[in-house]
């Protein structure tokens, strides 16, 4: 997705209600500024409705970072965000990305682990809740 197109607009959106809402918090403008850098991915339904986002932060080294991972509520556990993930990793491997990281909410620590991310770290409070830094190493595409 383009940053500031109707899709971004869209997940923007599924990010605030799925992510934040629930924690009485808002996404902010310095936030959404920051994004304009970040690379921005989604999985639409046949029928054009959003099933799922993540953006994911370009860092130097052949690094990224993925955040704000969210699936639409009504269509979770349908395999959604395990697919859009790793459409995500396998293009961001065809591009030279080897190594992700993220900080992952502990509810989501299983997702990821069977993903093949590992933790890093002792867990930590981010945005009034506990996450943990985890990692992958992306396989060499080419």
């Amino acid at each position: 997705m383009t940053f500031g197109s109707e899709a971004y607009e869209r997940a923007w959106l599924l990010r605030q209600t799925v992510l934040r809402a629930p924690l009485g918090l808002t996404l902010g403008i310095s936030e959404r500024a920051a994004e304009a850098s970040h690379r921005h991915f989604a999985l639409f339904t046949d029928n054009n409705e959003l099933a799922a986002c993540i953006s994911v932060v370009p860092l130097p080294d052949g690094c990224a970072k993925l955040r704000q991972m969210a699936v639409n509520e009504i269509m979770q556990g349908a395999g959604l965000g395990r697919a859009l993930i790793t459409r995500v990793e396998s293009l961001l491997a065809e591009q030279g990305v080897r190594h992700l990281h993220m900080h992952a909410r502990e509810t989501a620590i299983g997702f990821y682990r069977k993903l093949g991310y590992q933790t890093e770290g002792d867990p930590f409070n981010e945005i009034t809740i506990a996450h943990i830094r985890m990692s992958k190493t992306l396989p060499v595409r080419g």
